[in-house]
């Protein structure tokens, strides 16, 4: 691919090759307290949970304004389980993973897309959790240990 650089004052245009990117990093809160289901079929824990994020802004008049966003989450396995233990309405956290788009029709026929964000590291940034848990995806758990 070619691609134009500007370095110190500098263009150029010079072949890379660029990786595509699906990442996603949100600090919000929990609109809900979030209750952990079960895939049947595969016995996998699953939660799904909305997060809240505020702008602020200045409109034409000059006045502060600020709205809400709110973000689809889902999370399998033991972080699901971790999630639905101590997350709760209103607790703030730091997600990132990726956005994954889904399509359907409904009942005419019609293409719906719904797309979440696919969280697998998280933080709870709130000081008051039952307990303190941080988690990414490289965290070793006691099954990793050799003895």
């Amino acid at each position: 691919m070619n691609v134009l650089c500007f370095v110190r004052g500098y263009a150029f245009i010079t072949m890379i090759d660029i990786m595509d990117l699906n990442k996603v990093m949100i600090i919000g809160r929990a609109t809900t307290t979030i209750d952990v289901k079960t895939i049947e079929s595969t016995g996998t824990a699953v939660v799904n949970f909305v997060v809240a994020t505020n702008r602020k802004y200045n409109n034409k008049e000059g006045n502060t304004m600020e709205e809400a966003e709110y973000h689809r989450c889902v999370s399998y396995g033991k972080w699901a389980e971790v999630l639905g233990e101590y997350l709760h309405k209103g607790k703030r956290i730091y997600i990132e993973w990726r956005l994954r788009t889904r399509k359907r029709e409904d009942a005419q026929g019609v293409e719906k897309y719904s797309t979440e964000i696919i969280v697998d590291n998280f933080i709870f940034l709130d000081s008051k959790y039952d307990t303190e848990h941080t988690h990414t995806e490289n965290d070793e758990t006691d099954d990793d240990v050799p003895f």
